[in-house]
């Protein structure tokens, strides 16, 4: 039989004072006994997930060029997490259009409150060769849960993201020193300011989800004809 909760009467020989609106109005003795117990709690929680999850089902350890990495938290261990936890998630979509797509994780307790929230985004060109919108899809929905896992826990001195995503990443490709040379000949032809150009490709490059750009050699072959051929209408509207 689930317990219910008894409402407080005005004339309760119970009722108590309503607590402190903030942990450091706390007298100095209550404070530090909680913020240990927290401590406390907080390291017996992390052990138990610990010994909880099986390295390789689990977790892994993926190599990363040059630097130390920590394990990355797989599906399975998130769903572990959550079983601990007594949390339960909900996937809805948090942006979607032509070019990426953005999941959203809640995490509700058994009270049905949202503990905890994740996100994540992927664009469809990483997948388009390789299980379309389908994988972007499931990539995405599993980057949010593990994001609204992390989080929930506070797991981030344990585990990083899901990297194991990044295996089936290609590296993206330049423009070639030709379309370099096509693109300043016709910068210089149109009289365009180069770093006033630049800032407004890197916010090409922000709407399709890319990485900004220090300079206009490093722009991405996939905004190359988009680019060049606004060069004259962004000149004439500057």
């Amino acid at each position: 039989m689930s317990a219910s909760i008894m409402p407080i009467k005005k004339n309760d020989e119970h009722v108590f004072d309503p607590p402190s609106l903030h942990l450091f109005d706390l007298p100095e003795a209550q404070l530090k006994q909680l913020l240990e117990r927290r401590a406390r709690n907080r390291l017996a929680f992390l052990s138990i997930v610990k010994n909880a999850l099986t390295e390789g089902i689990d977790y892994c350890n993926l190599p990363v060029k040059g630097k130390k990495a920590l394990p990355t938290l797989m599906k399975g261990g998130a769903e572990v997490v959550c079983q601990i936890l007594g949390l339960t998630p909900r996937i809805t979509i948090a942006h979607s259009d032509d070019t990426s797509l953005t999941m959203c994780c809640e995490l509700f307790n058994e009270f049905q409150q949202v503990v905890s929230m994740g996100y994540g985004s992927r664009i469809y060109s990483l997948d388009a060769s390789n299980g379309g919108r389908n994988k972007t899809t499931k990539m995405t929905t599993k980057s949010a849960y593990l994001d609204a896992v992390i989080r929930a826990g506070a797991l981030s001195s344990l585990f990083t993201m899901d990297l194991e995503d990044l295996t089936d990443a290609k590296p993206i490709e330049l423009i070639t020193p030709s379309q370099y040379e096509a693109l300043m000949s016709e910068l210089g032809k149109h009289q365009v300011n180069t770093q006033r150009f630049t800032n407004w490709v890197n916010k090409v490059c922000e709407s399709k989800q890319l990485s900004p750009i220090q300079q206009l050699s490093h722009m991405p072959a996939s905004l190359f004809s988009h680019v060049l051929a606004k060069i004259p209408s962004f000149a004439s509207a500057n």
